[in-house]
């Protein structure tokens, strides 16, 4: 019996697919995106090296996949944190602090996420999440207005992308920074956009 006669045996109605994502996931998370390689993935699947190409045409296609289910999740995130704030303010918090948790807990993930990569669909949609959190954020008085909430949404990301990076790599440990997330994020986004936090 051939690899690929044992893979079609070992794999039924997509169940390679999933396992080669779930695999991809954890290697992902060992060496990163640079080191990543599908002939390892494969043989950590069990899997002949050419079993991979059946769903994905190259290690980016797979990392693409896998982007967007990190999307899918941190959106996800991010949804159930707006849902459970307690007001405009503490929803703006809430967010930031979802975006630096899942870059600390998912770095590489993370990263491959928002490489610059045609086809992702979940990325305008979780910045739409944001603009809308601004725009409520804004009526109710947290945030400062006089720009369109695209503009201070745009700022915001990129605030949270700088506190999520420094976040993943240590800088704040090393300046002897250990704020509970919450606060850091709070304090940030205070002193460059005058939210009235809530927490």
């Amino acid at each position: 019996m051939s690899d690929g006669d044992r893979t079609r045996t070992s794999y039924h109605h997509g169940a390679l697919r999933r396992a080669l994502l779930d695999g991809a996931r954890d290697l992902l998370a060992e060496r990163g995106a640079a080191a990543f390689s599908l002939s390892e993935l494969a043989r950590r699947v069990g899997v002949s090296t050419a079993a991979p190409y059946r769903h994905f045409t190259d290690k980016d296609a797979l990392l693409d996949a896998l982007a967007e289910e990190g999307y899918m999740a941190f959106h996800a995130g991010l949804e159930a944190a707006a849902r459970a704030a307690a007001g405009p303010g503490d929803r703006i918090v809430r967010l930031g602090v979802v975006y630096l948790r899942f870059a600390e807990e998912t770095p590489a993930l993370f990263e491959i996420m928002f490489r610059d990569r045609p086809g992702r669909p979940s990325g305008p949609a979780t910045f739409e999440l944001l603009v809308t959190a601004v725009g409520q954020a804004q009526d109710a008085g947290a945030l400062r207005s006089g720009q369109p909430p695209v503009v201070l949404a745009r700022t915001i990301w990129a605030l949270l992308h700088g506190l999520a990076i420094l976040v993943g790599q240590g800088g704040f440990g090393k300046l002897g920074i250990d704020e509970p997330r919450e606060r850091l994020v709070a304090e940030s986004m205070a002193a460059f956009l005058r939210v009235r936090p809530e927490v």
